[in-house]
Formats: structure tokens, C-alpha cells, sequence
């Protein structure tokens, strides 16, 4: 029992030698490393001063090398304002020197002016002494022998520079015209009523009458156009004073021979189409014109109306050649006079523009013109030269003045113009208006001279039995307000077609 208690106290005193050990050693691991943390940090200040030491250094080095760099720039800056001083100070002196030259000359000069006065008072006392007249009085005499003396040389002078003026007025403006005719030749093309189309056989002929008639029947009451097919071989004629129904029509017959389907559903398709791409054809050939006149900003309709003139023509003459032909000449006329020659291109160019619009509307073609180059935004001297270009209006301006001379060299040259066809034209036109302005009636087309009519009767408005009154009233009104030679056919035509589209 002793022993155990004589171990137990042995253990308990090693254990707590032990304990004293362990934190002995430990006490001195912790100094150990806050001694070597203690280092690590003095280190790294020694670090961090060393480097903002540096940058510090560098920083006045840069500073003192600004320094230098802005007094070197000032020291130079000064120098050029001392050398600047400097030579205002030379200027200063050379223009006092030149004064005081400047002043001895004019104290010179005032003496002599003096003198002079003094000579010429001296003179004049001398004179009136010998003359026996006062000065004033020798001045009155002088002037009247001057005047009787010279009166008729001045006279004589004056009709002889009004005679040189005129004739040479004269030869100028006629060799301005007659250079501007010179520079600038169009072609003639004359009016026709018809086009030819080329069949490539006989038995086609067959295919465009249809059955009963009904292609040609669908075909002329649609495109407002009359097709002649007679014993002519491998040839149609279509015929119409209005050019582009007639071209419109041309082109679809054109188009369906190729395909070699003709029926009344794809000829009204067919001619659709062709509407549209002879308005393409329309702008397309507008912008072409633009283009070789040099014109950039006309409005897009206005282009358009330029185009249409290519279907239209005046006594014969096409109007849209006609129309660049008085552009060009009254051009060159308006250089020639050191005038706006762009405003006189444009002025002759839409001169006549009317012209694309008097087929669908109602008025002259000056009234249409004026109308459509205002809407458009034409200024007022281009709008004043189309309404003045028939005297209808005064002239405002020298460019109106030229366009009227140059519309009238351009239709007066020899086989411009041909009045009897546009007598023809006149006559077609005021036939299919005088139709259309009857109620019940939803379009009129004349042939043939007007000895041909065919009316399409709104069937919504009107039954089989108006057509007695509607062809009555137009006889009657044609009676009255057209003469057209020969017998006169008219044809109404009602038909009612009802279309049902479902899926």
C-alpha cells in the first residue's frame, strides 16, 4: 500500500514536471516568433521607405525636368518678344522719317499751289484788261461757240452708236439662235394611230377572235383599243388615237402570243400587268431624261409626267423630244446672255408638261401645267414661263421670254408639226368626253375617226332598257357639238360579271 501511494505522489510529480516543461518551451517558442515577425516587419518598412524614397525621387526629378523644360519655352518666348520690340521699334522709326519727307513734300507742295494761284489771278486781271470782259463773261462766250460748235457732231455721234447698237443687237441674237438650232437636232417622229403586230402565222388570227368572238370582244372592251384583223397576211393592226392604251395593248398582245394562251380571263390579267410595267417604263424613261439634262431634284411625279410625253404628241411633233429639244435651245440662249442657264433648261423642259395630263383631265394643257408645277414645288419663274409660253399670261422674266422663242424654233422648223392630225386627236377626245359626261355611261372609245363608238354601260346603274335613251342622247349630243364625216356606228356594251373568291 505504501508503494502505490509512494508511485501515485511520484507520477503526480513527474506529470506536473512535464507540465512546467511544455510551457516553458512554449513561452520561448512564442518569443522566438514574435521576435522573427518582429524582423520580418522591420524588413519590410526598410522596403516600403526605400520604394517611396525612389518614387519621391523620381517624382522631383520629372517635376524639376518640367521646371526647365517651361523656362527654356519662356526664355524663348521672351527672345522672339525682344526681337518682335526690336523691329516695331526700326518700323516705328522708318515711318517718322517718311512723315517728316511726307510733310517737307506737302509744305513744298502748298508753296507751288500758291504760286500758282497767285500766276493765275495775275493772269486773269491781265486778260480781262486786253478782252475788255469780266472772266465771267469769257466763260459764257467759250461755252456757247463750244456748244453751237459741237452740238451737230454730238447729235451725229449719238444716231450713229443707236444705228451700231441696233444692227449689232441684231447680229447677236440671230447668231444666238442660230447657234443654239445648230447645236441641238432632234428627230421628227410623226403621229400614227396604229400599231402593227407580227403574227407568226395565219391561224393565230383564229385564237385572237376566240370563240363567238369573245377574246376580241373581251379584248377591245378592256384594253379601249380596236383590233383590225383582216385578209392582210401574218398581220393585226391596233388601232387608237390615245398612245398608251394603244401601247398598253400592243405590249399584252405581244406577251399572250408568246405564251399561246389567249382567253378573255388571261387577257384581262395580261393587260394589268402591262399597265404597270408601262408605268415602270414611264418613270424609268422620266429619269433617263433627268439624266442627260442634268437634272437632280425634280419630284418623282413630275418625273413621271416628263416620261408620259413620250406617248403624246403635238401636231404630229412628240411632245417629250419637242419638250428637250426647247430645253437645250433655251439653255444655250440663256448662257449666251450670261442668264441662269439650269433655270431655262428646266423652264423649256416643262413647258408643255400639261400635255401628259390632257388626256385624263379636263382643261388646256397650260392650265394642267401651271396646276401640276405648282403642286410639285416649281418655283414661280418656271411656273410663269409655262402659262406665258401662248401668251396667255405676261412674262415676268427673260427665261419666260426664251422659252416662248425657243417652243416657237423648235415647232416652227420645217415638217415639225402636222396640223391635221392634231385636229384628228381633238376631235377623238372631245367624242369619248362628250360619252362619258352621260350618266349611265362607264367608258366611251372612238375609232376609226370617230365613225366607230363603243360605250360600256355601268350595268349596276342602268338596265337593257336605258340603252335606247343612252344612245339617243349621244347621238344627239354629238350632233350638236362634233362633226364627224361618213356614217357613225355607235355600240353599247352592258355586261354584268358577278366574281365569288372563297378558300
Amino acid at each position: 500500500m505504501g508503494i502505490i501511494i509512494g508511485l501515485i505522489i511520484v507520477s503526480v510529480a513527474l506529470v506536473i514536471s512535464l507540465c512546467s516543461l511544455v510551457y516553458i518551451l512554449t513561452s520561448k517558442s512564442q518569443k522566438i516568433l514574435n521576435a522573427k515577425k518582429i524582423k520580418e516587419a522591420k524588413i519590410e518598412r526598410k522596403k516600403i521607405l526605400s520604394e517611396t524614397y525612389r518614387e519621391i525621387n523620381e517624382q522631383k526629378k520629372s517635376f524639376e525636368d518640367n521646371l526647365q523644360f517651361e523656362k527654356n519655352k519662356l526664355e524663348v518666348s521672351k527672345q522672339n518678344i525682344e526681337n518682335e520690340n526690336n523691329l516695331l521699334v526700326k518700323e516705328k522709326m522708318i515711318i517718322q522719317k517718311q512723315q517728316e519727307t511726307l510733310d517737307v513734300k506737302n509744305n513744298d507742295l502748298d508753296k507751288r499751289i500758291s504760286a500758282y494761284s497767285n500766276k493765275r489771278e495775275e493772269l486773269i486781271k491781265r486778260l480781262e484788261v486786253i478782252s475788255n470782259m469780266t472772266s465771267f463773261e469769257a466763260k459764257a462766250e467759250l461755252m456757247k461757240n463750244v456748244e453751237s460748235k459741237i452740238q451737230y457732231e454730238i447729235v451725229s455721234q449719238i444716231k450713229q452708236a443707236e444705228n451700231l447698237a441696233h444692227s449689232r443687237a441684231k447680229e447677236i441674237s440671230n447668231a444666238i439662235i442660230l447657234s443654239a438650232m445648230e447645236r441641238f437636232k432632234t428627230d421628227i417622229v410623226n403621229e400614227k394611230t396604229t400599231n402593227i403586230v407580227k403574227l407568226p402565222n395565219d391561224e393565230i388570227k383564229g385564237w385572237i377572235i376566240g370563240k363567238d368572238g369573245r377574246n376580241l370582244k373581251t379584248f377591245e372592251q378592256l384594253a379601249g383599243v380596236e383590233i383590225i384583223i383582216d385578209d392582210t397576211p401574218e398581220i393585226v393592226t391596233i388601232s387608237s388615237f390615245n398612245p398608251i392604251r394603244r401601247e398598253i395593248a400592243t405590249k399584252t398582245l405581244e406577251k399572250l402570243l408568246i405564251d399561246k394562251r389567249i382567253q378573255p380571263i388571261k387577257i384581262e390579267k395580261e393587260l394589268k400587268n402591262q399597265e404597270a410595267l408601262i408605268e415602270e417604263t414611264i418613270l424609268e424613261i422620266g429619269y433617263q431624261v433627268m439624266d442627260e439634262l442634268a437634272i437632280h431634284d425634280m419630284d418623282k411625279e413630275l418625273v413621271k409626267l416628263v416620261g408620259k410625253l413620250k406617248y403624246r404628241t403635238s401636231y404630229g411633233q412628240n411632245v417629250l423630244l419637242h419638250s428637250v429639244e426647247v430645253a437645250k435651245i433655251a439653255s444655250t440662249i440663256a448662257s449666251e446672255l450670261g442668264l441662269n442657264d439650269k433655270q431655262a433648261l428646266r423652264a423649256g423642259l416643262l413647258h408643255d408638261i400639261g400635255k401628259a395630263l390632257d388626256f385624263e383631265k379636263t382643261g388646256s394643257h397650260v392650265f394642267l401645267g401651271v396646276e401640276a408645277a405648282r403642286k410639285y414645288g416649281e418655283d414661280e419663274v418656271i411656273i410663269n414661263s409655262i402659262e406665258a409660253h401662248h401668251e396667255d399670261v405676261a412674262k415676268k422674266s427673260e427665261i419666260a421670254v426664251i422659252v416662248a422663242i425657243a417652243d416657237g424654233i423648235s415647232a416652227s422648223k420645217p415638217g415639225a408639226r402636222n396640223n391635221s392630225i392634231e385636229d384628228f386627236i381633238v376631235r377623238m377626245k372631245e367624242i369619248e368626253k362628250i360619252g362619258n359626261n352621260i350618266p349611265g355611261i362607264a367608258k366611251t372609245y372612238a375609232f376609226q375617226a370617230g365613225r366607230q363608238i363603243r360605250v360600256i354601260v355601268d350595268p349596276v346603274t342602268t338596265d337593257d332598257n336605258d340603252l335606247v335613251r343612252i344612245l339617243e342622247t349621244l347621238k344627239n349630243d354629238l350632233k350638236n357639238s362634233v362633226i364627224i364625216p361618213g356614217e357613225i356606228t355607235i355600240t353599247a356594251i352592258r355586261e354584268k360579271r358577278e366574281i365569288l373568291v372563297f378558300n
